[in-house]
């Protein structure tokens, strides 16, 4: 969703320049600010709450909305018409979402009234007889009101320019399309299709969702424009917008012999030559996402941005509404139409799967134009906020909408996640899950935290449920203790071993520690080494074999994780968790067997496991003593897929690790 430009504490940071690049705290430049505005929102929508998501024994196939709006006075009459089809046997009521402000004149299927009656914010309709399961009914409902400003202000009349030019928009999302026309406020249920039909004051350009299909001159001095839209639409992203707009018009070329129209509609003063300069990134922006998402999902309507009165931005299908212009709003609210729009969350507990991917868009638009040292200064921007999330990225309270649209939690932990789950699949994989999972069956429905786990796994071709889990279900983040020591190895010209030992606190008992791919570059007198660990316990050790004397170590030092590094410690003796024993892994890369070789100073009673990178033991040998001496032990491994596995000796509550590669 929302993007607000405000310059004071609790709003969401935007930038103001479209050349501008996040520093690297992401919060000191005033011209950076980036938070979300919603400290408004705190008592809006308990009752909505209560009501969500609304009438489960209905779904909605179809809204049309035919409105007149005056703006003297401030009122709205309308004639919504829904198609509808029961979900269960014996339907003898339902209801729909209707705001008490708007008063139900009356409800008609065909010419044939129909009982109604209208409070607590619902609106209860009662069939001519019981519906039977997926029996069809249209029904249309007459109303008229002056629309309240809940929430973020879901239907405004408001002015704009030094003339104080009327301006009339809404802005629905989570809770507030039932504030102007009745609907099933459920981002779960989307109409298969829509019509918005605006009739008012010659002065107005009225915009909404999909194509313009006809624009009628009336003899009353009033102009209609019917908007038509044939995609899925959730009922939160139909919208409206109006003013005395200007019209800049660009062509996005989808191939050779495809072009779809790209139309801005802007308060004429804003329209200025470098608010031109920004929106023609639109188109480029556009390519970018095409390459990155698979193709735009609403090619055969159009993309565009009207303007109003709110100082950010919200995705309306096909048509965003835009309070500011600058580059990463404008990449923000386009990429939803990919992930929001296209695949909308679907309960607002899920809303990380439309703003992390969002937010994160803007870095993958950013890293295409200015390359990895942008991703990075984004990124390490974005990890700083991130850090101050609370709670799980699973929003648990949602009669707060702070909650929902919580910025550091939402926003940018939300595409920190992406960040991470990148640095651990690849840039290929990632690429391959985002575009498998647009176009996957849930396009133009909406998903879950665990429908996009489960693409995720599948392409990767590895079980990554343990990443979501941790990240999306728990809470906080690492925090690295780093000890370290190394020593020549014996007979192996300027060969080293490493010790290195990592201690993880997270803060919380969800989880106890993260079970993540740790890059850990090692820097010694001939160069640099950077080796992936896979640490999947809170105290672990690992061997690493480099070549020169080590003379540094860095944890993730290109910051792929979002986590914290207490320490780095040198110390002169480090005591193996199996103290003077050596684990050697013979051959590696191993490929139709692996030979573990452990050489052992003093006795103990030990066990030696086999991980993959979910933490999955594929290979145990249980407990047996190992006496002074060499030991060594023989597995095939012919039947594992190729990758990386970690191959650990424990005694007790102590272990010693080493990284294993098998090939194929």
């Amino acid at each position: 969703m929302i993007r607000k430009q405000v310059h004071t504490l609790g709003l969401l940071f935007v930038c103001l320049t479209a050349s501008a690049q996040l520093p690297d705290d992401g919060v000191a430049t005033c011209q950076h600010t980036r938070l979300n505005y919603f400290g408004s929102l705190a008592k809006t929508s308990r009752s909505a709450r209560i009501q969500y998501p609304g009438d489960a024994s209905i779904d909605v196939t179809y809204y049309k909305l035919d409105l007149n709006i005056t703006y003297t006075p401030n009122y709205l009459r309308g004639a919504a018409t829904i198609g509808l089809t029961s979900t269960g046997d014996n339907l003898s009521r339902f209801f729909l979402d209707l705001a008490n402000e708007m008063k139900a004149d009356s409800v008609k299927t065909g010419a044939q009234k129909l009982a109604f009656s209208q409070e607590n914010n619902q609106l209860s309709i009662t069939p001519t007889q019981p519906l039977g399961k997926n029996q069809r009914l249209t029904v249309t409902v007459y109303y008229q009101g002056k629309p309240g400003a809940t929430g973020l202000g879901s239907f405004t009349f408001g002015t704009h320019g030094s003339q104080n030019q009327p301006a009339i928009w809404s802005l629905s999302e989570p809770y507030g399309a039932r504030d102007w026309f009745p609907c099933k406020d459920s981002p779960a249920d989307k109409a298969d299709s829509s019509d918005v039909w605006i009739t008012a004051p010659k002065q107005f350009v009225s915009v909404s969702n999909g194509r313009l299909e006809r624009v009628i001159d009336n003899a009353d001095s009033t102009r209609t424009y019917r908007w038509r839209n044939r995609y899925p639409i959730a009922n939160y992203l139909i919208s409206v917008a109006m003013s005395n707009y200007a019209l800049y018009e660009q062509t996005f070329r989808s191939s050779p012999t495809d072009s779809m129209p790209v139309t801005h509609y802007l308060y004429p003063e804003a329209l200025t030559d470098n608010v031109r300069r920004t929106l023609d990134q639109t188109t480029a922006m556009l390519e970018v996402f095409t390459n990155y998402f698979g193709p735009y999902p609403f090619l055969k309507e159009k993309y565009g941005h009207a303007q109003f009165g709110w100082g950010g931005g919200m995705e309306h299908q096909t048509i965003s509404s835009m309070g500011a212009f600058n580059t990463d709003l404008i990449a923000h609210e386009l990429a939803h139409q990919w992930f929001g729009n296209k695949i909308t969350c679907k309960t607002w507990e899920h809303i990380w799967l439309n703003e992390g991917f969002a937010s994160y868009a803007e870095v993958l638009y950013r890293e295409s134009v200015g390359g990895t040292p942008l991703l990075r200064s984004y990124m390490n921007s974005y990890m700083l906020l991130a850090r101050r999330a609370r709670g799980t990225l699973f929003v648990q309270d949602l009669a707060n909408v702070n909650n929902i649209f919580d910025s550091n939690r939402t926003y940018y932990k939300g595409a920190t996640v992406l960040h991470m789950l990148r640095g651990i699949v690849g840039d290929q994989k990632f690429r391959e899950i985002l575009q498998k999972y647009a176009a996957s069956e849930f396009a133009y429905k909406a998903a879950t935290t665990e429908d996009f786990a489960a693409i995720s796994s599948q392409v990767y071709g590895k079980p990554l449920d343990y990443f979501f889990k941790q990240w999306i279900y728990g809470e906080n983040y690492p925090t690295y203790r780093v000890k370290w020591s190394s020593g020549a190895l014996a007979g192996q010209a300027n060969q080293y071993r490493v010790n290195l030992r990592l201690e993880q606190t997270t803060g919380t008992a969800n989880p106890a520690f993260f079970t993540m791919p740790v890059p850990v570059l090692v820097k010694t007198s001939v160069g640099d080494t950077l080796i992936t660990v896979v640490n999947n316990s809170a105290d672990q050790t690992f061997e690493l074999t480099v070549k020169g004397q080590p003379t540094e170590i860095q944890i993730d030092p290109n910051n792929w994780i979002l986590k914290q590094v207490e320490v780095t410690e040198v110390i002169t003796a480090l005591n193996d968790p199996v103290p003077a024993t050596q684990l050697t892994v013979l051959p590696n890369p191993a490929r139709d067997q692996l030979t573990a070789q452990i050489d052992v100073a003093g006795a103990f009673t030990g066990r030696l496991v086999l991980t993959n990178l979910a933490g999955q033991e594929v290979i145990t040998l249980s407990d047996r003593p190992f006496t002074s001496g060499r030991h060594t032990v023989t597995w095939p491994v012919l039947h594992l897929p190729a990758g990386r596995y970690n191959l650990t000796l424990t005694t007790g509550d102590r272990r010693l690790t080493k990284a294993v590669l098998i090939a194929k």
